[in-house]
């Protein structure tokens, strides 16, 4: 992936591309802000498919903080959108940073506004990338790389001042709590080194009571860190020009030893700084940047293709991952009807070597079959009457007024007609040779009288519905002693207390399935 990506490092009068590999970072091309050094630059693009990162390092560089109220994402978009309109005449290369919000009731969020004020020196070099259609990730300006580069050096400063001495003059970056407040350039010349070192050590007090001023720092008693940045040949001056004091605490780094703490085993040896710069864009670029959606068309373009080729490699994977599995199961099914198949042949030459030494039948295994078959229909069909007198017994002991006169006991198919009584229907599916084991009695109800012809045949009604409360028993051939219509009328033979007494007689049938 670092073979891919091209950082271009431009300020106000040429443009340097650079590659950064894993031997470090190589200085490719130099084009001059000129024709010949733009056309140079569009042949230089044509067809590659690297990714751009563009890192600026120019004066024309605006920060402004102010605050905003919280707001939900949208409302906070509109809102950061007209500030930038209101505060920057081209909003073209702007970004807005939050800062945190403000301890209070309100909990207003601070941010801070940052544009170039001339964006016209981007514009050629912008159209390049556009034309050749280059993949563009963001635009940087050295101010926004200085938390990556601070925290690059291994400092852990709540508040820092980084003074980094590059190629186009001294920069000036404030950074507090690892976000940006403020950057800004001072010419300087570079052949003098105790120049160097005395307008580092100057501009830095300077710069501190700047600060106060514009209220970036609280109080003017607040001290910072500042972290000068320089190349080695600058450090022995630096030592004795940058000393510490109650406001301000030097830390001073040599760009060329920090090019090789972070990786660089080659760099520009006129630039480390620069070059800690550039690779802090291409391995720790922050989420703000200057670049709109239109400068990053074709790098979003890429985003996608790369998103929809990772999903069709996942989902290709699923399905590979799903097939195995499909192809371990059908193998570990082949593997286990194999062994059932084994086990099967293993118990049938059992079987077959046991029944070898039976004596011989005297029919065949089928004929056995339908015989034993038919001996369980025939001892299911066996009944006895025990059982059916045991009923008759037990309802009778509630009624002490009937008699019973006679019970004939036999085994059968119920009778069905008008006067069956059954409280039990034949099970659907039941086997047709199962009969019923039935007891026909005949009763009679005792010590009757002229007047009890109602409760002769109230009597005879119940003494059957006992039986029926059991549910295994069915009652059929019912032959009551009267018949009594609707209207209270009497039916027969009421003529004399011996016709009454005689007439008080009554029979029925009671059945048991066999089997039950």
């Amino acid at each position: 992936m670092l073979r891919k990506k091209r950082l271009l490092y431009l300020t106000a009068s040429r443009l340097s591309a650079h590659s950064l590999s894993r031997s470090g970072l190589v200085a490719d091309a130099t084009f001059e802000r000129s024709d010949a050094g733009l056309a140079a630059f569009g042949a230089y693009l044509a067809g590659t498919r690297n990714i751009y990162y563009l890192v600026v390092d120019v004066v024309e560089e605006d920060y402004h903080q102010d605050t905003i109220p919280a707001l939900g994402r949208k409302d906070r978009r509109l809102v950061l959108a007209r500030k930038l309109g209101q505060r920057y005449r081209d909003t073209s290369l702007t970004l807005s940073m939050s800062l945190g919000f403000e301890k209070g009731e309100r909990r207003n969020e601070k941010v801070l506004y940052a544009s170039f004020s001339n964006t016209q020196q981007f514009q050629p070099w912008l159209s390049a990338l556009e034309q050749k259609e280059c993949r563009l990730a963001g635009i940087y300006s050295t101010g926004l790389l200085a938390p990556a580069v601070i925290k690059g050096a291994g400092l852990k400063l709540p508040r820092c001042l980084l003074v980094s001495v590059q190629a186009t003059g001294m920069r000036q970056s404030y950074v507090e709590d690892d976000k940006i407040r403020f950057s800004r350039v001072g010419r300087l010349s570079l052949e003098d080194a105790a120049s160097v070192a005395a307008t580092c050590a100057g501009e830095s007090a300077r710069l501190q009571q700047y600060l106060v001023t514009m209220r970036v720092l609280p109080t003017a008693t607040t001290p910072i860190d500042v972290m000068v940045l320089a190349a080695a040949k600058y450090q022995a001056a630096l030592t004795a020009a940058c000393r510490s004091s109650e406001l301000l605490r030097y830390h001073l780094v040599d760009a060329d030893s920090q090019c090789g703490a972070v990786g660089l085993k080659s760099f520009p040896e006129d630039a480390p700084c620069d070059a800690l710069f550039l690779n802090a864009a291409a391995t720790a670029a922050p989420a703000e940047q200057f670049a709109q959606e239109q400068h990053r068309h074709h790098y979003r373009l890429w985003q996608i293709s790369r998103g929809l080729y990772a999903g069709g490699v996942a989902v290709a994977a699923s399905g590979l991952l799903y097939a195995g599995g499909l192809l371990l199961e059908a193998y570990s099914l082949r593997a286990q009807i194999e062994s059932d198949q084994a086990r099967y042949q293993a118990i049938s030459a059992e079987y077959a070597r046991l029944t070898a030494t039976f004596p011989p039948a005297p029919t065949s295994t089928e004929n056995l079959k339908s015989t034993i078959k038919q001996y369980h229909i025939l001892e299911a069909q066996t009944a006895t009457p025990a059982d059916l007198y045991a009923e008759i017994s037990k309802a009778l002991a509630g009624f002490p007024q009937v008699e019973i006169e006679r019970i004939q006991w036999n085994v059968g198919k119920p009778a069905t007609g008008p006067g069956a009584r059954r409280t039990a229907s034949k099970a659907a599916g039941a086997p047709a040779e199962l009969g019923y084991a039935q007891a026909t009695v005949s009763a009679r109800v005792v010590g009757a009288r002229r007047a009890d012809i109602r409760a002769i045949t109230e009597m005879a009604d119940q003494f059957i519905a006992a039986l029926q409360k059991n549910p295994q028993l069915e009652i059929t051939g019912v032959s009551m002693p009267f018949t009594l219509t609707s209207r209270d009328t009497l039916a027969g033979d009421i003529g004399s207390e011996r016709a009454i007494a005689e007439a008080a007689a009554f029979s029925f049938t009671v059945g048991r399935k066999l089997g039950r």
